[in-house]
């Protein structure tokens, strides 16, 4: 490898570790990166030269003071944002994953289409926008490719270019989309680094399993679980029609619901209930766990079936509709009482918080780092 090509090469895992790590002294950043102290030292001088990281003394209880090595919280800054049903929202980062600033524009019905989606986007974006901006963390549901919406049944959106909308409209082209759970998993990947399983639950559930430093989503809250019912999505008998908040919903008022009506009009029909049972399970499960047992029998099998194949040592639920550590023991015993447990290992199951703008940004960072080392952001 050239020389210029090498120190980049050695600027950049030096930055990488950094951030991921937090801040160290030289020993041990010797040790993670696996630089010795004297490529480390002019490494570090050129970085803090740069204004990249910063080089702080230390008090030492004996001998010659000692230096604390970090990255600079004004190297450069990054938005995380998240598209949903119900709003579009965004923080800005600086360069130690530190919130700046927040928007967020909220999504009514007539909105839940391609141009209402665009207009919030970019009053979000627009709102953050900053100088040194490194690049741009969106997530969203539904099934995304090549920085698209590929369609989001929930949102009511098909084919919305994320890129092209920012690129076109205001000049940002470092741009990284992914669905939203995978953004949970980033964000959880900040404090773990052995492989897991994350489930997020609510009016839509998700799956995204943390693996190798990346995240792989499964889109089970379409897969097909039974032969009646026919979801928003155009399926009939999928995941998020018999388990989601929907089923909870319908079993607690004892009565039909159509799941399309549901998804549009939730706020103005249907809220109200729905953050009542919420509350109920919240401050005690037992009150309303016998709405819950059904969808979350049906939603056990899907849930062993996955583990069963990804043999994951940690579950983790998150979403809105996850408000009690015993719903998660409620899906746990399920899942035990169906499953073998040689097919399925011993996985802990836990609740857990995560946020999306915060995981997709540190993605967005992870993408778009090694182009700080060849254009720095203005």
């Amino acid at each position: 490898m050239p020389a210029p090509a090498l120190r980049r090469e050695n600027k950049l895992r030096v930055l990488k570790c950094l951030f991921e790590h937090g801040p160290m002294s030289r020993a041990q950043l010797s040790k993670l990166t696996e630089l010795s102290l004297s490529t480390l030292s002019y490494i570090v001088r050129e970085l803090s030269i740069e204004g990249l990281i910063d080089v702080d003394e230390t008090e030492p209880s004996r001998g010659r003071p000692s230096q604390l090595l970090s990255i600079d919280p004004n190297a450069w800054y990054v938005i995380g944002v998240k598209m949903g049903r119900e709003e579009v929202r965004g923080v800005l980062f600086d360069a130690k994953m530190r919130p700046v600033k927040k928007r967020s524009v909220r999504i009514l019905s007539h909105m839940r289409n391609n141009e209402g989606y665009t207009f919030a986007l970019l009053n979000v974006v627009e709102t953050l926008k900053t100088e040194k901006l490194l690049g741009i963390g969106v997530c969203s549901s539904g099934i995304v490719s090549e920085e698209k919406v590929v369609v989001s049944h929930l949102m009511n959106v098909r084919q919305l270019d994320v890129q092209k909308i920012l690129g076109q409209n205001l000049g940002i082209n470092h741009v990284l989309l992914m669905n939203d759970v995978d953004a949970l998993a980033y964000s959880l990947s900040n404090h773990r680094r052995e492989e897991f399983l994350v489930i997020s639950y609510g009016t839509g559930i998700g799956a995204s399993f943390w693996s190798g430093g990346h995240a792989r989503h499964f889109e089970i809250g379409h897969s097909i679980v039974a032969s009646d019912g026919r979801c928003y999505c155009g399926q009939t008998g999928c995941l998020e029609y018999h388990s989601s908040e929907y089923a909870v919903l319908k079993w607690y008022l004892r009565k039909d619901i159509d799941f399309e009506d549901f998804v549009m009009n939730e706020e103005e029909k249907y809220r109200s209930v729905v953050e009542e049972i919420r509350s109920c399970a919240r401050s005690n499960f037992d009150s309303v766990k016998t709405y819950y047992f059904e969808p979350f029998r049906r939603f056990s099998l899907v849930l062993g079936n996955l583990i069963m194949v990804l043999k994951p040592r940690n579950v983790f639920f998150l979403g809105e509709g996850i408000v009690n550590d015993d719903m998660v023991q409620m899906l746990q015993t399920l899942v035990r009482e169906r499953f073998n447990s040689e097919f399925i290992g011993d996985a802990t199951f836990q609740r857990a918080v995560a946020e999306w703008e915060e995981g997709v940004a540190f993605a967005a960072v992870r993408r778009f780092l090694p182009k700080l080392l060849f254009s720095p952001p203005r």
